[in-house]
């Protein structure tokens, strides 16, 4: 068998194009294919924007805390009020939800 007559061969030639045609549907429609590969970046797309959304309240929460070191008045007023504290002669409302 000479080389050249297995290079001109459309019988060898067309047995490798079905062969590589059914491992790349096989590669792309398999459990792990094509619609894993997006579903996995669509998870990570979800992950990276929760990622940014924690670090950003991270970052508020630090300058919280940071204030709440420094004894930051407003930030005490703020956390007092929160808590249904008021100053001496202040009068505090509190309203009841309209659900029925």
């Amino acid at each position: 068998m000479n080389a050249n007559w297995l290079l001109k061969s459309s019988t060898l030639w067309g047995a490798l194009g079905v062969s590589g045609f059914l491992s790349l549907m096989a590669m792309l429609f398999s459990e792990g294919g094509l619609p894993e590969l997006r579903k996995r970046e669509a998870d990570l797309a979800a992950a990276r924007t929760r990622l940014l959304e924690l670090n950003r309240r991270n970052r508020e929460l630090l300058e919280e805390v940071q204030r709440l070191a420094a004894k930051d008045p407003e930030l005490m007023e703020a956390l007092a009020r929160r808590q249904g504290y008021a100053r001496p002669g202040e009068t505090v409302y509190t309203f009841g939800s309209r659900e029925k």
